[in-house]
C-alpha cells in the first residue's frame, strides 16, 4: 500500500515538473503571441525594400570580388564575371526576387519570433531574428542566386567545368559571409525597428 502511494506521488510530481517546464519554454504558455498578419506584412515590406537596396547597390560589387578569388580565371574572365554578376542581380531585382525572398523569410519569422502585445522587441527576440536570418535566409539566398550567377558567368566568360565549379564555390562562400557579416545584421535591425513601431502604437509606416 505504501509503495502504491509513493508511486502515485512520484507520478504526480513528474507530471507537475513536466508541465512547468513546458510552460517555461512555450511562447504561447508564457503569454507571448505569434506575429500578427499586420506585423508579417510590415516585415515583408521592410525586407523587400532592404533587399532591393542591397541587391542593387552593395551586393553586386561584393559578390564580384568572388571572381577575383578564383585563381584560374584570366583577367578577361574576371571582368566578364563582374559584368555578369551585376547584370544578373539587376534582372533578379526587376523580376521580383527580393519580394519572393521577403515573403519566405517573413513567414519563417512569423512562426519563430513571438512578441507580447504592446511590447517592443527584447534583446533576446532581436537575437532570435538574427538567428533566423543567418540560418534560414542564407540558405534561401544561396539557392536563389548562386546557380544563376554561375550560369550567367559561364555564358559570358566561357568557363571550363573546373572554373565554373570553383566560381560557384566562391560565390556560395561569399553569400554566406555577406549574410552573416552584413546583410543579416542590417535586416535584423530593420525588422526589429518595424516590429517595435507596430507594438508601440505608432502604426504601420
Amino acid at each position: 500500500m505504501h509503495r502504491f502511494i509513493l508511486s502515485a506521488v512520484a507520478v504526480a510530481a513528474l507530471t507537475l515538473s513536466t508541465a512547468t517546464a513546458s510552460a517555461q519554454v512555450s511562447p504561447q504558455a508564457s503569454g507571448a503571441a505569434a506575429l500578427s498578419p499586420e506585423q508579417r506584412t510590415m516585415i515583408r515590406m521592410a525586407i523587400a525594400e532592404k533587399l532591393k537596396d542591397e541587391m542593387g547597390n552593395q551586393l553586386p560589387e561584393r559578390l564580384a570580388e568572388a571572381a577575383d578569388a578564383v585563381s584560374s580565371l584570366t583577367p578577361e574572365q574576371r571582368t566578364a564575371a563582374r559584368g555578369a554578376i551585376k547584370a544578373r542581380l539587376g534582372d533578379d531585382v526587376r523580376e521580383g526576387l527580393a519580394e519572393r525572398l521577403s515573403e519566405r523569410l517573413s513567414d519563417k519569422l512569423g512562426t519563430e519570433v513571438h512578441v507580447p502585445p504592446g511590447a517592443t522587441l527584447s534583446p533576446e527576440q532581436r537575437a532570435a531574428v538574427r538567428r533566423a536570418i543567418n540560418e534560414r535566409f542564407g540558405d534561401d539566398l544561396r539557392e536563389s542566386i548562386a546557380d544563376k550567377l554561375a550560369d550567367a558567368t559561364d555564358a559570358k566568360a566561357k568557363l571550363s567545368p573546373a572554373q565554373r565549379a570553383a566560381f560557384l564555390v566562391a560565390i556560395r562562400a561569399k553569400l554566406t559571409d555577406e549574410v552573416k557579416g552584413g546583410i543579416g545584421d542590417r535586416l535584423a535591425e530593420v525588422i526589429g525597428q518595424k516590429l517595435s513601431d507596430t507594438t508601440t502604437g505608432s502604426g504601420a509606416r
